[in-house]
């Protein structure tokens, strides 16, 4: 069995940078690695993508589909079902991008509650994820950071920098 210790070396920002000089650097990096290989989620997330699921054709994780179909076949609270959730997301083998796709789920099931009847067809998960790397990749850029603190992990393109920032908006806010 191989054995896997967290890390914050693999983010290599340089000392000179402010980042560096922050206390919690590395903590969100962390968190992440920890909740992604201990395949922790919310409470109640399995309920929620369960929703999701009847508002879509199915969810793609990394070219990995969740079909919709599911839902007809178990039922919201099934262990069945979590199981199957988490067959699909255990194929991530980078538990910091697998936690990453767990949030961007979490953002997802935000419409279950809305009112929409339908979202669409298959929904890539991975790509909501890439577009959001890409999003805060140009807000940093366009902020003053430099080429090295923004280096891209090569096996999933995600920006590290992204992977030890905090999550925010609605769905991440505790009651």
């Amino acid at each position: 069995m191989r054995s896997w210790t967290p890390s914050t070396e693999s983010l290599d920002i340089p000392e000179s940078s402010p980042v560096a000089r922050d206390t919690r650097h590395g903590q969100w990096l962390r968190r992440r690695r920890l909740d992604g290989a201990l395949n922790r989620v919310p409470v109640g997330f399995y309920k929620k993508v369960w929703k999701i699921l009847q508002k879509c054709h199915g969810l793609s994780i990394e070219g990995f589909v969740l079909p919709s179909s599911t839902t007809r076949e178990m039922t919201p609270g099934e262990i069945k079902f979590s199981v199957h959730v988490e067959a699909v997301l255990n194929r991530v083998p980078q538990p910091e991008y697998r936690q990453l796709l767990v949030e961007a789920l979490l953002v997802l099931t935000m419409l279950a509650d809305v009112d929409v009847p339908s979202i669409g067809s298959i929904v890539h998960v991975e790509r909501i994820v890439h577009m959001a790397n890409d999003m805060f990749y140009k807000d940093q850029k366009d902020l003053g950071a430099e080429e090295p603190l923004l280096e891209r992990d090569p096996s999933t393109g995600v920006c590290r920098l992204l992977y030890d920032s905090a999550p925010s908006g609605a769905a991440f806010r505790h009651p």
